[in-house]
């Protein structure tokens, strides 16, 4: 974990990365108050030690279907975590997946997004408190009103296309817009890839658990989570 903080917190890099970290461990919470494996303790709590990183806790919506009651629950048991008293395993913000497209807009299921993005924001104990909307593709417009970010782009490496890709993201919005990219292989140049979606002002990219990446020598994936592999994703990262 030493190895990785360098990585993540690298100072000799200008400028430091910012990173966000979404905990998930079961598709959601799971089913007890504080989370039930140890290592998601450790883990959590070395990540609460880096000054730049958050991390954010995972809450599936369901496309708008899925009861608001359960919806609180989940955002009450991250915000319970901060209460935990034998580490620091407080999450920052809430990563809200499975939003609705532009086609499922109405006024009802708007409604629901702005009030569950209100009650994240009232309840989980950070200053920032970042909210982000994960509908996976061009999102309504009117939800950037409730959220820090809106991943308008979720799909392999094969189906982004760099320049013809962020064009798609809606005007005055780019800033707000995250794109997420997995499947990549050790062919992919994370430098490139970050480099163009700065210059095209994309507010954020996130790359999964599975993804392998091209840092010269040696390559990796960084489902084989070691902290040369991180260490060389955070380099390519920070350097585009």
């Amino acid at each position: 974990m030493d190895e990785i903080k360098a990585a993540l917190t690298n100072q000799n890099v200008k400028p430091v990365g910012h990173w966000q970290v979404i905990i998930n461990p079961n598709s959601g919470l799971g089913t007890t108050s504080y989370p039930s494996d140890q290592n998601y303790v450790t883990g959590i709590s070395k990540l609460n030690s880096y000054p730049n990183v958050i991390t954010l806790g995972y809450v599936d919506t369901a496309y708008g279907t899925r009861a608001y009651s359960s919806v609180i629950s989940d955002i009450n048991v991250y915000a319970h975590w901060a209460s935990y008293t034998k580490a620091n395993i407080s999450i920052g913000g809430i990563f809200f997946d499975d939003v609705i497209g532009p086609n499922a807009a109405t006024q009802n299921s708007v409604t629901y997004y702005r009030n569950i993005s209100s009650y994240a924001y009232a309840q989980v104990p950070s200053d920032v408190t970042p909210v982000v909307f994960n509908p996976g593709m061009l999102g309504p417009q009117k939800l950037f009103s409730y959220c820090d970010l809106m991943v308008e782009f979720e799909s392999p490496i094969v189906d982004y296309h760099n320049d013809t890709t962020i064009k798609t993201l809606p005007n005055g919005y780019q800033g707000q817009s995250a794109i997420i990219v997995y499947n990549t292989t050790t062919a992919t140049d994370v430098k490139s890839l970050v480099h163009t979606m700065a210059g095209g002002g994309v507010g954020a990219v996130y790359f999964d658990y599975g993804s392998c990446f091209y840092q010269g020598s040696p390559t990796g994936c960084y489902n084989q989570l070691s902290s040369v592999n991180l260490k060389n994703l955070a380099a390519a990262v920070l350097a585009g």
